[in-house]
């Protein structure tokens, strides 16, 4: 599935062999990272055995053929994964994560200012919360969306959570079927916990959304039968790529028909509140509606990235508003002040101290906003803002919604032709 039809032409000084002898400005990154990739697994526990040192050498080819990227945190565990695969032939494995990168789009989830990144956590969240309203209502109350939890599925193709037998049956499924496939295995693991969330607090939430999936034993046949439940399409995913440049708001509503198990979906601007509703004092807002925590986002929607590349092996996440060109809060995200991340161990703790400082802070800039924000997990879920907004005659009209009946659009994430073969290939086996 990766390398049929394409033939990867090589000139001398791009050949395998060639590049992963050559040295690279991110050896020592590189280095850094192969002791923290799959050290579970037996092929990668020995300091510089035989699957480390193939780790490091086709990172390093891979750096230095890909020079516009060079080496991202997370390509270690999708070189990882194809070493497992072809443990004994190292020249497969490269064009395998090659073909991967080039063939499937996926470099532009690791090039500097990672401009895909933005749009698969954006759309996630669109995603559970017209699929899994109680998960979204929770993360909502503890002011929690995808990028805090759900980056590292997505670069990682899962293979830094999940155990690599799953991990395996789950890239067989996307080399067939696309990207939705990914978006299906995440919907899967978030209803797994679905009746847990709600009853933590927000620092349990935290701790407890970072470390789930790598905790719980996976049923990989159960989990793939779940995913394959959630009816996530490619239309529904290129509607919500296109809403991504809406002025609004967008909410993607999801209707299953209990009579023939159809769903219906559309994607609807959500406009803001009229100017004319009036804001509540801040009595009234203690009394009427709990005052949520918003953790801000690493991605603003439109929001151009203002800063130069990222250091290094650096993700969005480990840069701050004070960085680099500009000192705004949306070139590049903020940096967490009450998490620690291990990163030999990859759990994520609380600083009780520094949280509670964060909460405050929050809590004071909540109070100075002018009005009240109400997030619902659906279309019956509207505030009393909202239902004033339908009445009120000066609102402008909503953005024509972009429905399932739209005519197919291609993406980037898929290659059409060569899945609609390998379906019909399925189909008659």
């Amino acid at each position: 599935m990766l390398l049929g039809g394409i033939t990867l032409k090589n000139t001398p000084q791009d050949s395998y062999e060639r590049l992963c002898d050559a040295e690279s400005p991110w050896d020592s990154t590189i280095k850094r990272d192969i002791n923290r990739t799959l050290p579970q697994e037996e092929l990668f526990k020995q300091k510089m055995g035989k699957g480390q040192q193939s780790l490091f050498r086709l990172l390093r080819a891979l750096a230095t053929r890909l020079y516009d990227i060079g080496y991202c945190q997370s390509l270690n565990f999708i070189v990882a994964t194809l070493i497992g695969i072809f443990p004994d032939d190292e020249a497969t494995a490269f064009n395998c994560a090659l073909a991967l990168l080039l063939r499937h789009n996926l470099a532009d989830m690791y090039r500097p200012k990672f401009p895909r990144l933005g749009v698969v956590v954006w759309q996630f969240d669109r995603i559970v919360e017209g699929f899994l309203p109680q998960v979204h209502t929770a993360l909502v109350r503890h002011g929690v969306n995808s990028e805090y939890y759900a980056i590292q599925w997505f670069l990682t193709l899962f293979a830094s959570d999940l155990p690599q037998n799953a991990v395996r049956r789950i890239w067989d499924r996307f080399l067939v079927a696309g990207w939705r496939v990914l978006v299906q295995v995440g919907l899967a693991l978030l209803y797994t916990i679905q009746d847990v969330l709600p009853a933590l607090d927000t620092c349990e939430a935290l701790s407890y959304l970072k470390k789930f999936t790598r905790t719980r034993e996976v049923d990989t046949e159960k989990l793939l039968e779940a995913a394959a439940s959630f009816k996530v399409s490619h239309r529904m995913l290129s509607a919500l790529e296109a809403a991504y440049n809406w002025e609004d708001d967008v909410q993607l509503l999801v209707i299953k028909d209990l009579d023939n198990g159809q769903v219906h979906w559309a994607v609807h601007a959500v406009p803001p509140p009229p100017p004319s509703a009036s804001p509540k004092s801040d009595a009234d807002d203690r009394d009427d509606e709990e005052i949520g925590i918003v953790i801000p986002r690493a991605f603003e929607r439109g929001a151009e990235n203002i800063a130069g590349p990222l250091p290094p092996g650096i993700t969005p996440l480990d840069i701050g508003p004070e960085g680099t060109a500009g000192d705004t809060d949306h070139a590049r995200g903020n940096i967490l002040p009450f998490l620690v991340r291990n990163l030999d161990t990859s759990e994520t703790s609380v600083i009780e101290e520094a949280w509670t400082k964060y909460t405050g802070d929050m809590d004071n800039r909540s109070k100075r906003l002018s009005g009240p924000v109400s997030v619902g997990p659906g279309a019956h879920a509207a505030s009393e803002s909202e239902h004033e907004a339908k009445d009120n005659t000066r609102e402008a009209p909503l953005r024509p919604a972009c429905r399932s009946t739209l005519a197919p659009a291609s993406g980037s994430f898929w290659m059409q032709s060569v899945q609609q073969q390998a379906v019909r290939r399925l189909g008659q086996a």
